[in-house]
């Protein structure tokens, strides 16, 4: 099963570099422009964000809670990646209003408030678990 899940992401993966690589000149150059700040903005900002986000929460948050935060981090982290586009209007058109019809800010707002609540039950229940366990 994975050899034939690892031939179909590949297969997937040629006919999306063919796909990438056919584009006209002046777009390929963009194309790969892109995918170079990409994967500079991930090398230099993203991963040491995420480092110093681990290190911080083993350093600071208690063991029973450790693991509901860093999940949290990361929901929230995907969350506003996800969301930002939206919240700071990216692509709005002036004469469409329609375009972004609802309140995406306050929309994320409420999804990291969910966050953090099911992050903060789930440290709690564990933190009980290990006092009754005691």
């Amino acid at each position: 099963m994975r050899v034939l899940l690892a031939l179909a992401g590949l297969a997937l993966l040629g006919y999306g570099v063919y796909g990438w690589l056919d584009a006209p000149g002046p777009e390929l150059l963009g194309r790969l422009v892109f995918a170079a700040v990409a994967l500079v903005a991930h090398d230099f900002v993203v991963v040491p964000l995420v480092v110093l986000a681990g290190v911080l929460t083993t350093r600071f948050v208690p063991e029973p809670a450790r693991r509901p935060v860093q999940a949290a981090l990361a929901v929230g982290a995907a969350l506003t990646v996800v969301a930002l586009p939206f919240v700071i209007g990216a692509g709005r058109i002036a004469d469409n209003p329609s375009a972004f019809p609802q309140r995406y800010g306050r929309g994320l707002l409420i999804l990291l408030a969910v966050t953090a609540l099911v992050a903060a039950g789930w440290a709690l229940r564990r933190s009980r678990w290990r006092w009754r366990k005691r």
